[in-house]
């Protein structure tokens, strides 16, 4: 884990350094069964847009890439569907994205009204006062709705879940530059945590550490 004054930066100084920096988190890849579902879902749900969207019938694929803004500013999903294939396990390495919101309870109400399935009502964290709430799209990944001001990046984190905490606070750093590190790896309340645009969280599965 990062140490000395990276480890005390404050969380101003973090934002700061994310607008001057140049290297960025530019989309994520996964399976889905159902891509014109799933596109319905995230448009009509989450209120993403469709950036753009391709057929590869020689290697029996399509793929559509979503998110809140273009792609040279935000963060995207790629959702990738192979012909034939309308089903994934999903494993337990990947927990959820998060989406911010300025009213997750409207946002969740909003959801439940396309038809979306809302796997926790809106709420404060245990100990802790952000709301937030979770929901499920159709294909089994989750989503963290997660209350907090108007921000660049409303697709904000990514959770992972790993076998060993250190080694992977490692790799990610080393893969920065050694730089500060953007995945944020915190066992603390969720109001105690840097709030870095498009960050992620590592989760140490077999300790079992609350990330709230």
């Amino acid at each position: 884990m990062a140490t000395g004054s990276e480890a005390t930066k404050p969380a101003e100084a973090v934002l700061e350094w994310n607008k001057q920096d140049n290297k960025r988190m530019l989309h994520t890849v996964y399976r889905v069964g159902n891509l014109e579902r799933t596109i319905k879902y995230y448009t009509e749900c989450f209120g993403m847009k469709l950036l753009r969207k391709r057929d590869v019938p020689d290697e029996k694929y399509t793929n559509a890439f979503l998110g809140f803004g273009p792609e040279d500013t935000n963060f995207a999903l790629e959702l990738t569907y192979n012909y034939g294939v309308d089903k994934y396990d999903i494993g337990e390495g990947f927990g959820h994205f998060g989406i911010v919101n300025e009213d997750v309870y409207r946002f969740a109400e909003n959801i439940k009204s396309k038809g979306g399935n809302i796997t926790r009502e809106p709420g404060p964290v245990k100990r802790g006062s952000t709301v937030i709430a979770f929901a499920e799209d159709p294909d089994g990944y989750r989503f963290a709705l997660i209350q907090r001001a108007e921000t660049p990046e409303p697709l904000c984190q990514i959770m992972l879940r790993v076998g060993d905490l250190e080694r992977s606070i490692k790799f990610y750093e080393k893969h920065r530059a050694h730089t500060w590190c953007m995945f944020c790896c915190h066992s603390g309340p969720w109001d105690e945590a840097p709030k870095i645009e498009g960050c992620a969280r590592l989760y140490a599965y077999h300790c079992k550490v609350g990330l709230w």
